[in-house]
C-alpha cells in the first residue's frame, strides 16, 4: 500500500509540473472544481462520504434504502445533495426503480420526479443515472427540464451520451445547467484516478473550472481524502455544483481529449 501512495504521490507531481505553473499571488479569476459522487444510498457503508472535507455534492439513488437518512447526514456535514434520477438507457437495461422513461407522457415524468423528490427533501438539483437513451430524446427532456424549473432546481448532465439534448433544452427554457468533463474513476485503481484527478485539475487551471463525477468505491474514498485538503494550497477551491450552474459547458470527452486545445462550446 505505502508503494502504491508513493507511486501515485510521484504521478501527481509529474503532472503538475507539466501543467501551467500556480501564481503565488492571487490569480486573475478563481480556480474551481466540483466533486459529485454518485450512485449513494444502497450501502451504510456510503456514510463516509458525507464525512470527508469540503464542499463535495452527493447524489443519492431514490428509493435506495439508505438515500433518505445519509442525505440528512449530508446536510449535517454541509454537503449538497442531488437526486440521482434514474432514466432510460440505450441498451434496454433497467436503470433502478423510479426510472424515467421514454414511454412516460409529462404528467408521468411530473409523478416520478416528484415520488423521487418525497424521497431526498432539501436536494438542489438532479442529474441522471445512466439515461443514454432518455436525455437524447428532446421532448422529454423538455418535459423534465421545465419541472425541474418548476421546482427551482438546477440539472447537472451526466454525459452518459454524446447526443443528449438535456443542456440544450435546459438553456431554451432558462434552466441552470452544468455537465460533467471528467469520470474520475471509471477505472477504480488508484493510479487510473490519479491520473483523471490531474486531467480534472488542468482543465480547471485552463479554463476556470471543472466537474467531475465519481463513484463510491474505497478506493475513491481514499483518494479524496489524501486530496481535498490539499486543494487550498494548490490555488483550488471546492465548490458545490450549484456554484457552477451558470457558466458555459467546456468541450468533454475521454481524458486523451484533454491534451488537445479546449474552447467554449455546446452540443
Amino acid at each position: 500500500m505505502l508503494n502504491r501512495f508513493c507511486f501515485v504521490a510521484i504521478l501527481l507531481a509529474s503532472y503538475s509540473a507539466s501543467a501551467e505553473p500556480v501564481s503565488a499571488v492571487t490569480p486573475l479569476r478563481p480556480v474551481q472544481i466540483a466533486v459529485v459522487i454518485d450512485d449513494l444510498g444502497n450501502s451504510a457503508s456510503h456514510q463516509r462520504f458525507t464525512e470527508l472535507p469540503g464542499a463535495l455534492t452527493l447524489a443519492f439513488l431514490p428509493h435506495t434504502p439508505h438515500a433518505a437518512r445519509l442525505a440528512a447526514q449530508a446536510h449535517a456535514h454541509g454537503k449538497e445533495v442531488m437526486v440521482h434520477m434514474p432514466m432510460q438507457p440505450a441498451g434496454g437495461q433497467a436503470a433502478g426503480p423510479g426510472m424515467l422513461s421514454t414511454l412516460h407522457n409529462e404528467a408521468e415524468l411530473n409523478a416520478e420526479l416528484d415520488k423521487a423528490l418525497a424521497t431526498l427533501p432539501g436536494a438542489r438539483g438532479l442529474n441522471n443515472h445512466m439515461g443514454s437513451l432518455l436525455t437524447a430524446s428532446s421532448e422529454p427532456m423538455r418535459w423534465l427540464m421545465q419541472a425541474l424549473a418548476n421546482r427551482n432546481l438546477y440539472f447537472l448532465d451526466s454525459r452518459t451520451s454524446a447526443a443528449t439534448r438535456a443542456e440544450q433544452m435546459a438553456d431554451e427554457i432558462g434552466l441552470p445547467v452544468a455537465r460533467r468533463h471528467v469520470f474520475l474513476d471509471h477505472n477504480p485503481q488508484t493510479e487510473a484516478i490519479a491520473r483523471e484527478w490531474a486531467q480534472l485539475l488542468k482543465l480547471a487551471r485552463k479554463n476556470g473550472f471543472a466537474i467531475a463525477i465519481a463513484h463510491p468505491h474505497q478506493s475513491t474514498y481514499s483518494f479524496l481524502q489524501a486530496q481535498l485538503p490539499q486543494l487550498e494550497q494548490q490555488g483550488i477551491s471546492l465548490v458545490f455544483v450549484s456554484s457552477l450552474t451558470q457558466k458555459s459547458p467546456l468541450v468533454s470527452g475521454p481524458s486523451d481529449n484533454l491534451k488537445k486545445l479546449l474552447k467554449p462550446s455546446t452540443p
